[in-house]
């Protein structure tokens, strides 16, 4: 299983890259609220990228600091999409960065914080807004809605990833196989969902 893990977190950078390279082609068919999921992405491959480095270059202590600014970006940029989405007004907006500005900073102010408290509650917040729109979306569905794919996608990946957070530490206790069974499922739910871009992508008209 952790050779899965390990696959499916590979592949799932690949498959980023490629959902990044064809989005910027077809940027002048997305609409303004649109672009915003290139810009998640773009935020993501980074986030990925630097990851990857810290790993090579085996920096110590990077990746806790890494990890709350993953979340806050993660948290702005993916309510941003459906801030737009819905049309809700512009202070919506204010609240998420402020909310975001304080995953960033909380666990540095509180030593004894656990970013995973920030992560549970981004998801929380991510999910209820996504079904929202979906619901919205389904309601009112026409030819042009693009992204009701991807949209599904995001709802299933975070409502899955919540729990994965949650009881990430409790199965360490008991096995290793067990976390990695647990990781494994998430690494191929993020593949799913980067293929489920690319499809959407590559079905856009310029």
């Amino acid at each position: 299983m952790e050779e899965i893990y390990n696959i499916a977190g590979s592949l799932s950078v690949i498959l980023l890259a490629i959902a990044l390279t064809i989005a910027i082609s077809k940027y002048s068919a997305l609409a303004k609220n649109e672009k915003w999921y290139i810009y998640y992405i773009i935020f993501i491959l980074f986030i990925e990228s630097i990851s990857y480095s810290i790993s090579f270059f085996e920096i110590v202590g990077a990746r806790p600091v890494l990890y709350p600014i993953y979340i806050a970006g993660e948290f702005f940029l993916v309510t941003g999409i459906f801030l737009k989405k819905l049309k809700l007004p512009n202070y919506f907006f204010i609240l998420t960065g402020i909310l975001s500005l304080f995953f960033v900073t909380v666990d540095k102010i509180l030593p004894q914080y656990e970013n995973d408290y920030s992560k549970a509650v981004s998801n929380s917040i991510i999910i209820c807004l996504v079904a929202y729109s979906l619901i919205q979306e389904i309601k009112a569905y026409t030819n042009n809605s693009h992204f009701l794919a991807v949209d599904a996608m995001i709802f299933l990946y975070f409502t899955v990833s919540i729990f994965i957070f949650m009881f990430q530490y409790q199965l360490l206790k008991f096995n290793l196989e067990s976390f990695h069974i647990l990781w494994a499922i998430n690494n191929v739910l993020i593949c799913i969902l980067y293929s489920t871009f690319i499809y959407t992508f590559l079905k856009l008209k310029k």
